[in-house]
């Protein structure tokens, strides 16, 4: 457990989880998107940074983007890898469905200590991901590319869902846009903002920025003579 974690409240490490979260953005963490997030006031969030910066955990100053400090970082990887290791138990021991999953484990991560951290391991193989894709380990290279900027007509593994609120999930899950299960990008409609895909069960077209929240393996270079969808 990082320095002193013992001390903090479950509000300071949900706001460090989070900033960690926001900052793997390109927006990176700001008051307003935390705001946002969290449903809370702006002025609650400047608040909130001005006790983290205090506690030196974030390095933070006003209308500038927020950064985790090292004991930021450290503490951050612990909350995430108990917030997903509560995932995996609540999904695969409890078999509580996946889109009920996440808000779940927000509460209960923050009561999980670091001997039943390492028991949960234990007990669930040493999972690598969280059953929404994330790794549990956060230290490692992020080796994904968002569904829209994948090629056309190649198979794809889905990977991981960016965005893991109860709503998204569950349409997602209907349609079979889960973790593991490959996909083709058919096409994207920038003026309709809409994106064409293929799965086994059939072919939907979704909205560009859920699809921007499914993140696919990087796929493999084409050998020469090969072509493959351009930017526009």
């Amino acid at each position: 457990m990082a320095p002193g974690a013992e001390t903090l409240s479950q509000t300071i490490e949900e706001y460090v989880e989070t900033i960690h979260r926001f900052s793997r953005r390109p927006e990176g963490a700001s008051t307003t998107g935390l705001a946002k997030y969290l449903g809370v006031r702006p002025a609650t969030v400047s608040g909130m940074l001005r006790r983290l910066s205090a506690l030196g955990l974030v390095t933070y100053r006003r209308y500038r983007h927020i950064a985790l400090t090292e004991k930021g970082e450290r503490l951050a990887r612990d909350v995430i890898k108990r917030h997903r290791l509560a995932e995996r138990l609540l999904t695969d021991l409890l078999k509580m469905p996946l889109a009920e999953a996440h808000e779940e484990a927000r509460k209960l991560g923050h009561a999980v200590s670091p001997k039943v951290a390492a028991r949960l391991t234990e007990v669930l193989g040493s999972p690598k991901s969280c059953p929404h894709g994330h790794p549990v380990d956060v230290s490692g290279r992020d080796a994904t590319i968002p569904l829209t900027d994948a090629p056309t007509d190649r198979p794809m593994t889905i990977s991981r869902l960016d965005d893991e609120t109860a709503e998204v999930v569950r349409y997602l899950a209907d349609r079979g846009l889960l973790p593991g299960r490959k996909v083709i990008l058919r096409e994207v409609d920038p003026l309709n903002a809409t994106v064409a895909l293929e799965t086994e069960g059939g072919r939907y077209t979704v909205g560009y920025s859920l699809a921007a929240n499914i993140r696919v393996d990087r796929p493999k270079r084409r050998e020469k003579g090969s072509t493959s969808r351009s930017k526009d």
